[in-house]
């Protein structure tokens, strides 16, 4: 079966729609299940914001699922420049 790659997107630019819409970035990471549990947080938060009484659980919630999605990036990003690094080493 052959491997999906994911949209190369600049480094930075993912980052900054982690921030913004934390599912969507994990998505176009290549990370659906987790973009999946980012999605669930990410409407948790909403919810939470809108019933005023529970906003700065919202805030917790959002900033969770912020910091799970950039972790997240991080490590595929990671997980990527290792496997470069071993193809590169087999070719020697």
């Amino acid at each position: 079966m052959p491997s999906r790659k994911a949209p190369n997107i600049s480094g930075t630019m993912i980052y900054l729609l982690a921030f913004f819409c934390s599912p969507l970035a994990l998505l176009l990471t290549g990370k659906p299940f987790q973009a999946l549990a980012n999605l669930i947080l990410y409407i948790l938060s909403i919810v939470c914001w809108v019933t005023i009484l529970f906003a700065h659980a919202g805030l917790v919630l959002w900033a969770i699922g912020v910091l799970h999605a950039v972790l997240s990036i991080n490590n595929a990003r990671e997980e990527r420049r290792a496997r470069r690094i071993i193809a590169a080493n087999r070719i020697r």
